[in-house]
């Protein structure tokens, strides 16, 4: 009975995580992905949070908004 456990375990189709090889570009790719998204959520998190500090003194300073000062068109 021991024994036949171990040959059903050995048989169990795990998922491939190497991907052939390839499994450090896929996997860096989700890892470097992720990131990327979290940084984003967070860095919008803190500029509408300096937004609404700004709103009450009516004055946005362009670091904040990341455009430039000079609205004209031509």
């Amino acid at each position: 009975m021991l024994l036949d456990s171990r040959r059903l375990a050995s048989n169990m189709n795990w998922p491939d995580l190497s991907m052939s090889g390839y499994g450090f570009y896929v996997w860096g790719s989700y890892i470097f992905s992720l990131v990327v998204i979290v940084w984003e959520v967070v860095s919008l998190k803190q500029r509408k949070k300096a937004l609404t500090q700004q709103q009450s003194s009516n004055t946005v300073p362009a670091s904040v908004l990341r455009g430039s000062a000079n609205e004209t068109t031509s």
